[in-house]
């Protein structure tokens, strides 16, 4: 009785986690089509455990896809997902704090959120942060570091970060570049860890 009732157990919690991994794809399939009423009450059932459909609704109400935009639940879903690890909602997060929107504009907190994110490998964190030491925003302005930062998003592909390495390549000496070059493989073989 007690294996039947272990493989029952199993059995249970691996349909769960089918039925969990449909309702994700089915919502993602609906956002994707710009269907977001559908994408809302596909993940409805994920939406207190899954950082990822927290991020998700939270770029849903910044945005006002399929709700009322709404800054202040934007916020609160980006916290639920940023509180879980998530880096997507680090990053959004921190967004939210670098603009001003639901929030009072706040560069250090922005900062400390983009860090995070960028610290699990999230090119677009690392593109934002790339952005404030170039612009001095929370921070000192400081081009090796915003080029180190635009270095390591760009070699995942981020169309902006890309631009912005190659525009301040431009007014960099050589030394420079590869100081900043450098900094970016050092952290990269950190991966990602105490890259400053």
């Amino acid at each position: 009785m007690r294996k039947f009732l272990t493989l029952a157990a199993a059995m249970l919690a691996l349909s769960t986690v089918s039925v969990m991994a449909d309702a994700f794809s089915d919502g993602a399939t609906a956002y994707k089509r710009g269907d977001y009423g559908r994408a809302i009450n596909s993940w409805r059932s994920l939406a207190n455990n899954n950082p990822t459909v927290q991020n998700n609704y939270g770029v849903m109400y910044m945005n006002g896809r399929g709700v009322p935009r709404n800054y202040t639940t934007a916020l609160q879903w980006f916290s639920r997902s940023a509180a879980s690890g998530s880096s997507l909602g680090q990053n959004n997060l921190g967004g939210m704090y670098r603009d001003g929107r639901g929030v009072t504009r706040d560069f250090g907190k922005a900062i400390t959120f983009f860090q995070a994110a960028a610290a699990q490998g999230n090119p677009g964190a690392q593109a934002n942060l790339g952005l404030m030491f170039l612009n001095g925003q929370g921070t000192r302005v400081d081009p090796l570091k915003a080029y180190m930062w635009f270095d390591l998003a760009a070699s995942q592909n981020v169309p902006q970060a890309i631009a912005n390495r190659n525009n301040l390549r431009q007014r960099m000496t050589a030394a420079a570049i590869n100081q900043g070059t450098q900094m970016s493989q050092r952290c990269r073989s950190m991966n990602f860890k105490n890259c400053g």
